[in-house]
């Protein structure tokens, strides 16, 4: 599978890090969740799955490839 370029993430999920933080949830917690699912579609977790905290926002990024699997392409 060829390295996942700038253009091909998507936005799985994004949360305000105070709301996670009130409901005892951590960014590597989300991660973790994200990074089981791409393993769970035979692809290679870290490098379909990305956490970027920006803004006191937590957004979860996977690939285009791991989406059109979700997506059941």
């Amino acid at each position: 599978m060829p390295a996942v370029q700038d253009d091909e993430w998507v936005v799985a999920e994004s949360y305000p890090i105070k709301e996670m933080e009130a409901n005892g949830v951590t960014p590597k917690w989300l991660e973790g969740k994200w990074l089981n699912v791409a393993e769970d579609m035979a692809l290679i977790p870290e490098n379909n799955v990305r956490v970027i905290e920006d803004n006191g926002v937590c957004r979860v990024e996977v690939s285009m490839y791991l989406m059109e699997c979700m997506r059941g392409f």
